[in-house]
């Protein structure tokens, strides 16, 4: 009787120091990427309505007139579209390197 209470007393003891160095271990492991996660769903959001130019302003024009008002208007769309896509993949890359400090291109 004796025997099995100090087997049970030794297997808890090392089972809660176990678990309590598990614990320790745990902040470090996982760090707290929400925020760039946030950024990330922002930014590919941005560039699809920015892909999408609004023509409604040219609607009611016809032919070369209705051509001269919506050119400027996608040309505007073309680099808008351009720079979100910049943005998002610059937030992508932060993120995974919050995920993987030690990711290639990733600064300590």
């Amino acid at each position: 009787m004796k025997r099995t209470l100090m087997a049970i007393v030794c297997a808890a003891f090392l089972g809660a120091s176990a678990s309590v160095a598990r614990a320790a271990d745990a902040p470090a492991a996982k760090p707290d990427c929400a925020e760039k996660q946030k950024a990330v769903d922002d930014a590919n959001a941005a560039a699809k309505t920015a892909a999408k130019p609004d023509l409604s302003s040219c609607k009611e024009k016809k032919g070369k007139e209705k051509t001269d008002c919506e050119t400027p208007l996608k040309d505007k769309a073309k680099t808008d579209t351009k720079a979100a896509k910049d943005k998002a993949k610059e937030a992508k890359t932060a993120l995974d390197c919050c995920k993987n400090p030690k990711k290639k291109g990733c600064s300590p």
